[in-house]
């Protein structure tokens, strides 16, 4: 059976998952900084309502952005596709079914990844994810790693670190978007300030 539709079906999985962490950080981003909409909801009472929203939408960043930095054989992440994109027999299969990718590329990409793994910005993202989102920490031990606590403005160095490795991955087996991702970000932020414009009533 051909290598190929399986790196596919992969970078499908992938791209699908950072789609959605664009949609939700943009969302999410608008409720986070937006000083007016802040203090129009805090006037109208909503903003416990508002504030379980903006949390919703931030944890939602976090677990995709992390779920695509995964290290589990069995899930679509980054890591598995840099491994798979090592071998020599995936190597040769694309360049059978014509997708021709210059090895130095190949390897420069794997080392992004790499390096990607090691980010500051992923590892508290990666801490926040282990210790509140997917699981939560045990009161009764202190914290032993090495991740620092995220900072506001973790997503966004990640989504970028993020966003050309999913692009050049889909690159070099010809996978193609019906728009690139940073214009799924300009629509996001369209539509993210349209949403917001009417919940604080200036819309």
């Amino acid at each position: 059976m051909s290598i190929n539709p399986e790196i596919h079906r992969t970078v499908r999985a992938i791209s699908i998952t950072l789609d959605e962490a664009i949609a939700f950080y943009e969302t999410y981003v608008v409720s986070a900084r937006d000083a007016a909409l802040i203090k129009a909801v805090n006037q109208s009472g909503i903003h416990p309502a508002f504030n379980v929203i903006s949390d919703a939408l931030h944890r939602e960043v976090i677990l995709g952005l992390c779920r695509i930095w995964d290290r589990r054989p069995d899930t679509a992440n980054l890591n598995k596709l840099a491994s798979e994109f090592r071998s020599k027999a995936v190597r040769a299969d694309l360049e059978r079914t014509g997708h021709i990718a210059d090895p130095d590329a190949l390897n420069r990409w794997c080392a992004g990844v790499a390096n990607g793994s090691k980010s500051e910005e992923l590892s508290a993202l990666k801490r926040a994810r282990d210790r509140a989102l997917a699981h939560t920490a045990t009161p009764n031990q202190p914290y032993k790693g090495r991740a620092r606590v995220a900072q506001y403005g973790a997503e966004r160095k990640v989504l970028e670190l993020t966003t050309p490795l999913v692009e050049q991955a889909a690159q070099f087996i010809g996978y193609s978007y019906l728009s690139p991702f940073a214009d799924r970000r300009l629509m996001w932020q369209r539509y993210a300030g349209l949403f917001w414009r009417r919940v604080d009533g200036s819309a």
